[in-house]
């Protein structure tokens, strides 16, 4: 497990720096601001981040994980010693998987990076090991067995942590792969992502909510992004 830690305090980064090496994790780096933690994501992308909310740099704790979110699918644990409403509520906007409280015990520092880690490691029903793509369909390893489904009869996909679940008429499975790696197995022609979460097929799509932001697809409403909106117009030719 390779693990970032953006943390502009010494003497706590010098605690997580202590703790991630005695838990024999990698550590992939400290820094300080935004845009050194930027910059190594862009060029290695952590298995999860420790990361403190008040920062240096362009963006603060919170805004640095929007930001994450729009390229890279990342755990963030979510480390400050603020404990007002309102930073609360804007941390929980980007998902967490934790939120730690300065201050904190070497151990309950522990147990949260263990209890990650164990979540992360943890195999879905459906695993994508093996997986392989051939001739427009798709062999999805679950259990002891390869299933076969078509490309063709994906509805849409949705991102699930470190997980994607393939919604398809009959059946839905989950695989252990990112959305960005997943689509990319996918004809760019057909597949558009229309979210941070969501990769749609076009052919199955029934129609386009403009005013409320969501696609309809058989019985699913999937929500429509206004960053993906303007591509998918395009792409589907819409005048």
């Amino acid at each position: 497990m390779k693990i970032l830690i953006v943390e502009d305090e010494e003497l706590y980064a010098d605690r997580l720096e202590m703790l991630v090496e005695k838990l024999e994790y990698e550590l992939l780096g400290i820094v300080d601001n935004s845009t050194d933690a930027l910059k190594i994501i862009e060029k290695t992308p952590p298995d999860f981040i420790l990361m403190d909310i008040h920062i240096q740099g362009q963006y603060d704790g919170i805004e640095l994980a929007a930001q994450i979110q729009q390229c890279f699918d990342i755990p963030i644990i979510f480390i400050t010693s603020l404990q007002d409403d309102l930073t609360f509520k804007r941390a929980a906007r980007t998902n967490p998987i934790h939120f730690l409280t300065k201050p904190f015990s070497d151990l309950q520092l522990q147990r949260t990076i263990e209890l990650t880690i164990r979540n992360l490691a943890q195999p879905g029903e459906e695993d994508w090991d093996n997986d392989m793509v051939f001739k427009n369909h798709l062999f999805i390893k679950v259990r002891q067995k390869l299933e076969k489904i078509a490309v063709e009869d994906i509805l849409f996909i949705e991102a699930d942590g470190r997980y994607c679940q393939i919604c398809t008429e009959v059946k839905k499975f989950l695989v252990r792969l990112s959305l960005q790696d997943l689509s990319g197995l996918l004809p760019a022609s057909s597949f558009i992502q229309i979210h941070r979460s969501y990769v749609v097929n076009a052919s199955k799509i029934a129609n386009i909510d403009l005013q409320d932001s969501f696609i309809q697809i058989n019985q699913h409403q999937v929500p429509l992004s206004k960053r993906h909106r303007e591509l998918l117009l395009k792409k589907i030719n819409w005048i």
